[in-house]
């Protein structure tokens, strides 16, 4: 089955189905697009909103499309993850003032205020920060009367993070959460960024790092080993995820699609100096915070895109064991065995919205994925419509091709007071 494509389609930011947008003919290439004008805040490129500065290094649109996509995944990894935070401490006593960095619509604060809210704890302030404004093209409403929720007491901050100190007071938040700001963080700057969080701090307040990779790699066949996990493992699992350590065995994809993916996006990754795995730098950024952070802990979980063809047919060639690989073999002693699966109707549903939100994180990245890999017009609309029939219809994803996402909390020491 192949899915139509044509040059007024975008896929649904509900759906794994196709639907009409308002995709122009008349868009500027990206190789020209972006220089900065302060009478027009926002630049068109190919039916999509982009922020008009040719010195952002941030790569997405910030219309609706886009925040949809963003609250999808937030959903996403607030369901693997069991809440909207992650620190334990933070469960039983719950913060007083939460900073959201990078907001976008506030989403995540919304889902955060009604988590503590349903659980008695109706008193949290949410403060959020972020270059655009809540409501892209509404820039005319005031800022104080966008709330993501109606009873959230809620203060939004419009900045450019890249212009620091923040303008926010130090020691003032219970909660930091920096969620999804890889492509917003140029690395140069990633560790002015993580001292703004770490000021910003209380003394004993929770700084939480969420993340997913921008590349896609393969989860092999595995036998989970170790008991220390063996809860969060069977959490996962349920789900349809996989619980991440140091002997997941992953390898690059298969998919010819998400091979040229990948390139591409590694390539404009390096040219913006932005990070594209940044799953595999967080825990030792934290770590070296040790004179001002205590207690880093953290979460990682591979989702696979689809169902996987060594879970439905339960052997499968190369398995981990203690670390190691090996290939099985009758008759020849003892041997491990992947158990044999076929997914739950929500394992499915959770893996089918996993593969959407990176299927139009794709379409959002158009201009810049065709100026890294020199398409035109014509010739992407070719590739991303043989892509979404391969992946979203023809199973391209079903060898174990997975978004990775992680959590990573830490808390401040209290003797070290405020920065």
């Amino acid at each position: 089955m192949t899915v139509p494509f044509a040059r007024t389609e975008s896929i649904s930011s509900t759906s794994g189905t196709t639907s009409l947008s308002a995709r122009t003919m008349t868009s500027t290439d990206p190789s020209a697009a972006g220089e900065k004008d302060a009478s027009k805040p926002f630049a068109q490129r190919n039916g999509r909103t982009y922020i008009n500065d040719a010195t952002l290094n941030y790569p997405l649109p910030i219309d609706l499309t886009e925040l949809h996509r963003q609250c999808l995944r937030t959903l996403l990894m607030i369901q693997v993850f069991g809440a909207p935070v992650c620190s334990p401490s933070l469960t039983t006593k719950p913060p007083l003032r939460v900073l959201e960095i990078g907001c976008g619509s506030g989403f995540w604060s919304m889902m955060c205020h009604r988590y503590f809210k349903n659980r008695g704890h109706s008193g949290i302030h949410f403060t959020g920060i972020d270059i655009a404004p809540l409501a892209p093209g509404s820039t005319n409403m005031p800022l104080d009367s966008i709330k993501p929720d109606s009873d959230m007491k809620w203060t939004f901050i419009q900045h450019d993070l890249r212009q620091q100190p923040w303008p926010l007071p130090s020691g003032e938040f219970d909660l930091v959460m920096a969620k999804d700001m890889s492509l917003a963080t140029p690395n140069m700057q990633y560790q002015t960024y993580q001292d703004e969080y770490i000021r910003l701090l209380r003394p004993g307040g929770t700084l939480e790092i969420w993340e997913s990779d921008q590349t896609i790699r393969m989860l092999r066949p595995h036998v989970p080993s170790g008991k220390d996990d063996a809860e969060e493992q069977e959490a996962a699992s349920s789900l349809g995820a996989y619980v991440m350590n140091a002997n997941t065995p992953l390898s690059p994809p298969l998919n010819t699609f998400l091979v040229e993916y990948n390139h591409w996006m590694l390539r404009a990754c390096e040219r913006r100096e932005l990070t594209a795995v940044p799953c595999a730098v967080i825990g030792a950024a934290l770590l070296q915070e040790s004179d001002v952070l205590g207690d880093v802990q953290s979460r990682r979980l591979a989702i696979p895109l689809s169902e996987v063809r060594w879970e439905r047919e339960g052997v499968g060639g190369v398995v981990t064991k203690g670390g190691k690989s090996y290939v099985e073999s009758k008759g020849k002693g003892p041997h491990q065995k992947v158990e044999k699966k076929s997914l739950t109707s929500g394992q499915a549903a959770l893996r089918k919205t996993a593969l959407l939100t990176v299927v139009q994180q794709m379409q959002a990245l158009e201009p810049l994925l065709r100026e890294v890999s020199g398409k035109s017009i014509d010739e992407w609309d070719v590739w991303l419509g043989k892509m979404m029939g391969d992946l979203m219809s023809e199973s391209g994803t079903s060898w174990g091709e997975c978004l990775e996402v992680g959590a990573w909390w830490a808390k401040k020491k209290v003797e070290h007071g405020t920065l």
